[in-house]
């Protein structure tokens, strides 16, 4: 239970600016006991409340060559000004620990991104709106399954996206020649088939993802008096199967 007080993953979370820079300096300042005794570690947050010192956390955690200490501090204030005006708007980067290394590492200098998305469309399409009426109705036909749990005459696969990307036709990017890849794909809702074909757009030149698995996601609404034309704040985790690893 991350959320168990004194024990607890978030028990370890420091997100203030002042707070993390003391903890650069002494650890025990703002810990009640060493993370390590209870199988958890220090977890630096990045915040509006971030400080210079979150941000440098981060870069020293990547082991990227920035530059010299003076490069670095710069680079740090830059992206953490980009950080607080991005929270202003809605965003949140407090469970988002991916999406600040991405920051980082375009911040990078001579960083060339993996892949590029060149543009991605999805359809949802449904003879009836109210899916779960739509459900039960099959049901009640006999048509939704059989005893052994077969699927008759009902199909899931309820949306269909397409995605163009470029990326390096090499895989072990010794070669800068550039590959556009269009894949399209179905998938129960827009989600499940927007990453089924992005994965298989990618996969060809980067295998690893073939054990990258969506564990979960949450949209929430930042401004409910705009109704549908609200923004959404989505946050997407990911895990490898692999290495067990996971990034949100």
């Amino acid at each position: 239970n991350r959320g168990a007080p004194y024990v607890g993953a978030s028990a370890f979370a420091h997100k203030g600016g002042l707070h993390v820079a003391a903890l650069e300096r002494s650890p025990d300042s703002y810990q009640h006991i060493d993370p390590t005794k209870v199988g958890n570690q220090l977890r630096v947050l990045i915040s509006e409340l971030s400080g210079r010192q979150n941000i440098l956390g981060k870069i020293k955690k990547l082991d990227l060559d920035i530059g010299d200490d003076a490069v670095v501090a710069e680079r740090a204030l830059v992206i953490l000004d980009r950080v607080k005006k991005l929270e202003s708007m809605g965003y949140t980067f407090e469970g988002a620990d991916a999406s600040v290394e991405l920051m980082i590492l375009h911040s990078t200098k001579g960083y060339c991104p993996p892949f590029r998305v060149l543009d991605y469309t999805a359809q949802v399409f449904d003879t009836n709106v109210d899916s779960a009426s739509r459900v039960m109705a099959l049901m009640e036909n006999g048509q939704h399954s059989n005893d052994n749990g077969d699927r008759l005459g009902f199909s899931r696969n309820m949306a269909r996206a397409t995605v163009k990307v470029r990326l390096l036709d090499d895989p072990n990017h010794s070669s800068e020649e550039f590959l556009d890849r269009l894949e399209v794909s179905e998938g129960d809702g827009p989600v499940d088939a927007l990453a089924t074909a992005l994965k298989k757009a990618l996969s060809p030149s980067h295998p690893c993802l073939e054990n990258l698995r969506l564990m979960d996601y949450k949209v929430r609404i930042l401004d409910p008096e705009s109704a549908t034309r609200a923004a959404t704040r989505v946050m997407i985790e990911f895990k490898d199967d692999e290495t067990n690893e996971k990034w949100s």
